[in-house]
């Protein structure tokens, strides 16, 4: 029994995590972008906010004049920014709390010293050195908020565009979906192949062109094949029975002639063996074989076909609800298989409704051999013969299956028939 396939992955769902993540990765390499771009204007800001600073500071440094040392800051603030004045010999003048001496020697312009961000301004005069500062946790703080409100602004952005993508995809894949569902409602045992490209209509897109173009190929084609094989079969079918039928009765009259004649006996079971193998086969061979149920006892059945010198054993009536002339063609081939491997008495049972299990005395098979024809059975090939095949085929028109049980002596097959 074949394994149950896992379920295919639909385009929509892969074009969902498609569009997902490429709305997620676009977020990240956008505010990725902003912080490089504004890290670097950051900086220039709050560097040109110091020069700023020094250059309002220092006039009014100069005009208050000196003053005591700097006073220590309230711990509760947040030391953000500071300021020292120098002297020519590098001696503290003033300073704002949270100033220190390390800041001394710094040269004009820009400097770092620990956690401080320094710019420092000659004095008009060489009055000395003005020196600002600002703390780096600022500038990271400046950082982050750039970055977090970039990505916030570009993650909102995704999960505002993400539904748009989504219903747009849907709307775009409406068509290709409509051709699957059309698809799928066609039933290829019932409708006609050419009806196939008027019920799936016009193609809604130019890429579902070419498809639509080779269903309704394919469908005219194979409309055509088989409009000849319904008639091929109807006359062969037609063609073939008289004369059959009419070997059959002449025959017949020869052995009431002569009736000690083995070999016409032979000969007519032989006829009887083609006629209904051949009709069968044109019937079953049809890519809708149809079928012409009746209620009937299998056991009759087989015991009025021609079973050579097979002795089919006493049991209880088999009623089916089959095609006698399918099941027939089916149990002969068996039969003849059974004969082939020097079986001499068969039994034919019947172990749940619409089933029959035909067991012979013959040779059998080794385990081996049945696994390997099991094999082939479930995988369809034709290697295991037509008897076998032809049985399958029957069964499956029925609705059903074939199998092989095992069985202590012998060879044993099973047909479920389907209801």
């Amino acid at each position: 029994m074949a394994e149950p396939q896992a379920p295919l992955p639909t385009i929509a769902r892969r074009l969902l995590w498609v569009t997902g993540l490429g709305s997620l990765l676009v977020a990240l390499t956008v505010t990725a972008a902003a912080v490089l771009t504004v890290d670097a204007e950051v900086d220039e800001l709050l560097d040109d906010g110091l020069k700023a600073s020094a250059a309002q500071l220092a006039p009014l440094l100069l005009q208050s004049g000196a003053a005591p040392q700097p006073s220590a800051h309230d711990a509760d603030d947040e030391l953000r920014f500071a300021w020292a004045w120098f002297d020519a010999g590098g001696r503290l003048v003033r300073a704002s709390p949270g100033a220190t001496v390390s800041w001394q020697p710094v040269a004009p312009g820009f400097a770092h010293r620990d956690h401080w961000r320094l710019y420092g301004l000659s004095l008009r005069g060489g009055q000395g050195l003005l020196v600002v500062a600002q703390t780096r946790a600022e500038r990271k703080e400046v950082r982050v908020e750039v970055a977090s409100y970039a990505l916030l602004a570009a993650l909102a952005l995704a999960a505002l565009g993400l539904p748009l993508l989504a219903w747009r995809s849907q709307r775009e894949l409406r068509p290709l979906q409509r051709l699957a569902e059309g698809l799928a409602r066609f039933d290829a045992t019932r409708d006609e192949p050419g009806a196939l490209a008027a019920q799936l209509g016009p193609p809604a897109r130019a890429e579902l062109q070419p498809i639509h173009d080779a269903l309704r190929q394919i469908g005219e084609r194979l409309g055509e094949r088989l409009a000849l094989e319904r008639e091929f079969t109807a006359q062969s079918a037609h063609l073939l029975r008289t004369p059959l039928a009419g070997m059959d009765a002449q025959l017949a009259v020869a052995l009431k002639e002569q009736p000690d004649q083995p070999r016409l006996q032979r000969v007519r079971e032989a006829s009887r063996r083609l006629q209904h193998l051949l009709l069968a086969l044109l019937r079953l061979f049809r890519s809708t074989p149809e079928l012409r149920r009746v209620a009937l006892d299998a056991r009759t059945l087989l015991a009025g076909l021609p079973l050579g010198s097979l002795q089919l054993q006493d049991g209880p009536p088999c009623p089916l609800d089959a095609d006698a002339e399918l099941l027939a063609a089916a149990l002969l081939n068996l039969v003849d298989n059974a004969q082939r491997h020097g079986a001499t008495r068969l039994w034919l049972s019947q172990p749940l409704p619409g089933g029959l299990l035909l067991v012979d005395d013959g040779t059998g098979l080794g385990e081996a051999e049945k696994a390997n024809l099991r094999s082939r059975l479930a995988s369809g090939s034709t290697e295991q013969g037509l008897g076998l095949r032809l049985a399958q085929l029957v069964a499956r028109a029925h609705g059903g299956e074939l199998s092989l049980p095992d069985c202590a002596q012998g060879f044993a097959v099973q047909l479920l028939l389907g209801r």
